[in-house]
């Protein structure tokens, strides 16, 4: 894989690395450590927000470079002539940006999932702006663990005149964030859950989620939530639930005439009144009875409600 060259900054998640500013203190190859939350009002939640780190050796980066996990999901690398404060002050207005309604969200830039995802957004034409005195920022790229491992590669991202992925955004607001920076903050949130769910399936129905071929679990999962939320589920434990059944009782199992939901209608034709969030409930406490595994012929499984 190419090796981050000349790196003089670190950007630690606080969130991903636990007791972030005792760890980062107990160290003798870092310097200057700036909590960047301490610059704004999220002030007490400093160790959990986006942490700067100035290098006086490459230790840090050697052993994110190791494939060290627990390193590379928790920070990227920054290469910059700038001073720890001058590079902060830049960091420091990536904190919050503006939604599509105006409204005021928190920008997550620390965790490195969402920094690759938000920078590999703009392209090959990452504004010249928004990386400032920034020479190179380094992240890490790896496999989601619903798809084959393969070694993680550092994703360089260095500053280039913009064309028009932000035209639609206010020339006053900083950081510039488009719909394709919209959309990729989105497919954050959408792999951090299919990760949670596939943590989920290797552990409580490894026997029919290894049976799935490795290639095709990423598409599978989008189907299922796509198929769960047109259907109406609207919380992470009723998607979980779908997903759960879909696997168990097949994709149509809501859908199909003899599938799980038809046969459960027609034995508790009341619940079907039900709203639909309380009838995937009961549809999945119904499943897990032994009368119907048995009829079916499948192995009972833990619920997610």
């Amino acid at each position: 894989m190419e090796r981050p060259q000349a790196i003089t900054h670190a950007l630690v998640d606080g969130a991903r690395y636990p007791n972030a500013l005792q760890r980062l203190y107990s160290r003798d190859d870092v310097d200057e450590i700036e909590p960047l939350y301490l610059m704004t009002r999220w002030s007490s939640l400093a160790e959990q927000g986006p942490i700067l780190v100035r290098l006086k050796s490459n230790g840090l980066a050697d052993e994110a470079h190791a494939d060290d996990e627990r390193l590379y999901r928790s920070l990227s690398l920054l290469s910059s002539h700038a001073s720890t404060g001058d590079l902060s002050n830049h960091l420091v207005r990536f904190v919050t940006f503006k939604g599509e309604e105006g409204q005021e969200q928190l920008l997550r830039f620390g965790d490195p999932l969402v920094t690759r995802h938000w920078l590999s957004s703009y392209g090959n034409a990452l504004p010249a702006a928004l990386m400032g005195p920034i020479d190179t920022w380094w992240v890490a790229d790896w496999a989601p663990n619903w798809a084959e491992p393969r070694p993680i590669t550092w994703q360089a991202f260095s500053s280039q005149v913009s064309s028009g992925t932000t035209k639609t955004v206010p020339a006053d607001a900083f950081p510039p964030m488009g719909r394709d920076q919209l959309a990729a903050l989105e497919a954050v949130t959408r792999w951090q859950l299919k990760e949670r769910l596939t943590d989920y399936l290797n552990e409580h129905a490894a026997e029919a989620w290894q049976t799935r071929p490795t290639e095709g679990r990423g598409q599978w999962l989008d189907d299922r939530l796509d198929d769960a939320m047109a259907w109406g589920a609207n919380t992470e434990r009723q998607i979980a639930i779908w997903v759960a059944l879909s696997l168990i009782w097949g994709d149509d199992f809501m859908t199909a005439n003899d599938g799980l939901y038809a046969r459960w209608t027609r034995h508790a034709p009341n619940k079907a009144r039900l709203s639909r969030q309380d009838q995937l409930k009961a549809l999945d406490a119904w499943s897990r009875t032994p009368a119907v595994n048995a009829s079916q012929g499948i192995q009972n499984h833990e619920s997610l409600s």
